[in-house]
């Protein structure tokens, strides 16, 4: 029996061009358009997943930071960062106080940390878990090392200097439409395949238990009905690429039953809790 909890740790706020982005323009008019944007979306969760499994405790990604309110943590070079996204998550709502509301030691109790991609709102709480083995797409993770990656939402200069994650490639087989995988667990019920488009070498976490199967999408998509829409973001860096991955997930989300958990769509607590699998509708 494999348990999957949705763990929020704070909210971020951002403009409706980026999370929806406009049809039939490019990466960079989608940018555009999100600093012309004066319309922001309702402030939206940021989840972490905690997969309880047979072999261990799974985190997948560790939410942001509160230091993100303090001045001079976000570069004030980058205006993405001080313009276009709002951030606020409170000392308690990192995901280490989380888990120890939960009864968890972060450090001791998750037997791996899973990145979906090296965005800041997916990697504030690393500091969280030194003891912790971290496993990370080398794709995302070579292309967020660089200056490209602080401009396009990475913060590695305040990832912890202990941080040397086990960084895997899409070496395993196809999954249905996905063209690789790489397994997670012994039995291969947790494995990653490759969702580009948000994010070079984005990746998501499929968790296959008896009758029903978790799909952790991270930013592949910010919500189950842009899935639905075929309806990539403002911030992916290749439109055609970010759409032809939501055609994969929605493919295999259809061929077997799969309930969508995208980090910050709202609604994904109450499928989960309802069973809700995905329809394509």
């Amino acid at each position: 029996m494999i348990r999957i909890t949705p763990i929020e740790t704070g909210k971020a706020r951002m403009k409706t061009a980026q999370k929806t982005g406009r049809d039939g323009r490019g990466a960079f008019g989608r940018k555009v358009d999100i600093f012309r944007d004066r319309n922001w979306v309702d402030p939206l969760p940021i989840f972490c997943f905690l997969i309880e499994h047979p072999e261990g405790r799974f985190l997948v990604d560790t939410g942001d930071t509160w230091r993100n309110s303090v001045p001079g943590y976000l570069p004030r070079w980058n205006p993405f960062f001080t313009r276009e996204v709002v951030i606020k998550v409170a000392p308690l709502e990192e995901i280490g106080p989380r888990l120890a509301a939960m009864g968890l030691d972060p450090a001791r109790d998750i037997e791996v940390v899973i990145l979906t991609h090296f965005h800041h709102d997916h990697t504030g709480g690393l500091d969280h878990f030194p003891h912790n083995r971290i496993i990370a797409p080398r794709e995302n993770y070579e292309v967020s090392r660089g200056l490209m990656g602080m401009m396009m939402g990475c913060l590695p200069q305040r990832w912890p200097v202990w941080l040397k994650p086990e960084l895997v490639d899409m070496d395993g087989p196809p999954v249905g439409p996905f063209p690789a995988s790489h397994p997670i667990t012994r039995d291969g019920s947790i494995f990653l395949v490759p969702t580009p488009g948000h994010a070079k070498g984005h990746v998501s976490v499929v968790v296959r238990d008896a009758g029903i199967t978790y799909f952790l999408a991270g930013d592949a998509t910010y919500t189950e009905a842009n899935l639905a829409n075929g309806k990539a973001d403002g911030v992916t860096y290749d439109p055609t690429i970010s759409e032809a991955t939501l055609r994969a997930i929605r493919q295999f989300a259809t061929s077997e039953p799969t309930i969508i958990l995208p980090a910050h769509d709202p609604d994904g607590p109450a499928r989960l809790a309802a069973g809700r699998t995905f329809t394509g509708s």
